[in-house]
């Protein structure tokens, strides 16, 4: 049974008869409350953290300080799951509507190995056709990640925190937690895998150096459908985020040691 349908008790009468009491809203509320989330929580954590180093009267702006760099992630990730968790007690709503609702069991584990080899084989396979059929396609565009001055141990580890673990868990739930289960609750399955994947694929194309970053656009809406398949088929967000974390973890080693 589809882990969606728990969620559904239809009330025989009144004016909210036939629809399901667990409700995050409309699809364009859904969507437009994930993007103000976003944006907002991004906006905070700057000001924050340009308010703490005027405080502190560092010398340095954001991008220059591991630490600053640290600090703003993790506010901008904690304000977001803020946000997500004040609009479902709002709402009267419980974490299970986000996929939270359960404990981790080892079924997640494997489907999370599960999913991340077929992310990478997914990628491997559609790179090579776009390669094919669209020649100028570049996977080598260089991307911003941020965290350029990393001169101690100590500053690689909290590169490693701020870049792999934190954006893991703040954005499976915003975007497959709140995003997709809000949208998951008004449509079928793939419209609502398809919407989620594409806003989360073109949030990354701004990632580039030189412009739009297509190749990660394009990898991180297949890891999108990977991790939307996950939280459906689990009925939870462990393995998504597991996933991303791993994907995480490639892409940091790679870049700042490959």
């Amino acid at each position: 049974m589809i882990f969606i349908k728990k969620y559904f008790a239809f009330s025989k009468d009144g004016p909210q008869a036939g629809r399901p009491t667990a409700d995050l809203g409309g699809p364009a509320r859904v969507i437009l409350a994930a993007f103000a989330i976003f944006l907002l929580s991004q906006l905070l954590a700057v000001f924050l953290v340009q308010a703490g180093l005027h405080f502190t009267r560092a010398n340095q702006s954001i991008d220059q300080s591991a630490a600053a760099q640290f600090f703003y992630i993790l506010l901008a990730e904690g304000v977001a799951i803020g946000s997500i968790y004040w609009l479902l007690k709002r709402r009267g709503l419980t974490l299970s509507v986000i996929g939270l609702g359960r404990k981790l069991a080892w079924r997640d584990f494997k489907w999370a190995i599960a999913g991340f080899l077929a992310f990478y084989g997914l990628v491997v396979a559609v790179t090579a056709l776009l390669t094919i059929f669209i020649p100028s396609f570049d996977v080598d565009q260089a991307q911003d990640v941020g965290f350029n001055y990393l001169s101690t141990p100590l500053d690689q580890i909290i590169a490693l925190v701020a870049l792999v673990a934190l954006p893991s868990i703040g954005e499976e739930i915003l975007m497959r937690g709140y995003l997709y289960s809000g949208l998951r609750l008004r449509m079928t399955f793939f419209p609502a895998l398809v919407i989620t994947s594409l806003l989360f694929g073109a949030a990354h194309l701004t990632t580039g150096v030189e412009g739009a970053l297509w190749a990660a656009g394009v990898s991180t809406f297949i890891l999108s459908v990977v991790l939307v398949y996950l939280r459906e088929r689990t009925g939870a967000l462990y393995a998504p985020i597991m996933v991303h974390g791993f994907n995480n973890l490639v892409a940091f080693f790679v870049h700042f040691h490959g």
